[in-house]
C-alpha cells in the first residue's frame, strides 16, 4: 500500500466537517443571493413588513426574531426603504442598494448574519423595527422603560401570546450579551 492512499480514521471526521463547512458556505451564498433577488420585488415599506412577517412565520420557534431582524436589515439597504441606512451607504435607488449588498457579499459577507453585520450602521447595534431607524436613541431621546414594556406586552398579547409564553421567553433572555 502506498502511503498517500492511507487515510487514518481520525482524519475522516475532520474531512467530513470540512466538506460540511464548504456546503454551509455555499448554501449561505445561495440564500443571500436569493434575498437580493427577492428585494427586487419589494417596493414599499408594507411589502418589506409583509415579506419579513412571512419569513418569520415560516421559521417559527427559537431564533425567528433574530433571523427576521437580520433579513430586515439586509432588505432595508437592498430595497432603499430605510432613509438612515441608505444615507449611511449612500444609496439613492434600490439598484444601488442591491449593488452595496452584492459588494459586501463579494467581500466575504455571505451568510445572513455576516451580511447584516456588514450592513449595519456601526453605532446601530441590532437592526430591529419595521421601517424605523437602526440608530439607538441618546439618553435624552430614550423612551421610558415602563412605556416600552407596556407596548411590548400589548403587542405580544395582541399577537396571541399568553403571559406564560412571555414569562418563558423572558427566562431565556441573556442580558449580559
Amino acid at each position: 500500500m502506498k502511503a498517500e492512499n492511507i487515510q487514518s480514521n481520525t482524519s475522516a471526521p475532520f474531512l467530513a466537517g470540512r466538506a460540511f463547512g464548504t456546503f454551509h458556505k455555499e448554501q449561505a451564498s445561495t440564500i443571500t443571493a436569493r434575498l437580493v433577488e427577492d428585494a427586487k420585488k419589494i417596493h414599499t415599506a408594507q411589502d418589506l413588513k409583509d415579506y419579513c412577517n412571512g419569513y418569520k412565520e415560516s421559521l417559527g420557534g427559537t431564533g425567528a426574531d433574530a433571523m427576521t431582524s437580520m433579513v430586515r436589515c439586509i432588505l432595508k439597504v437592498a430595497t432603499g426603504l430605510d432613509a438612515k441606512m441608505c444615507d449611511y451607504h449612500k444609496v439613492k435607488t434600490p439598484a444601488q442598494g442591491q449593488k452595496v449588498v452584492k459588494d459586501k457579499m463579494a467581500k466575504g459577507a455571505n451568510g445572513i448574519d455576516s451580511l447584516a453585520k456588514a450592513l449595519r450602521i456601526p453605532s446601530a447595534g441590532k437592526a430591529e423595527g419595521d421601517g424605523e431607524s437602526d440608530a439607538e436613541p441618546t439618553a435624552n431621546d430614550a423612551k421610558n422603560l415602563a412605556d416600552l414594556w407596556s407596548t411590548f406586552m400589548g403587542e405580544a398579547l395582541k399577537n396571541g401570546h399568553t403571559k406564560d409564553d412571555i414569562a418563558a421567553f423572558i427566562a431565556t433572555i441573556n442580558l449580559a450579551s
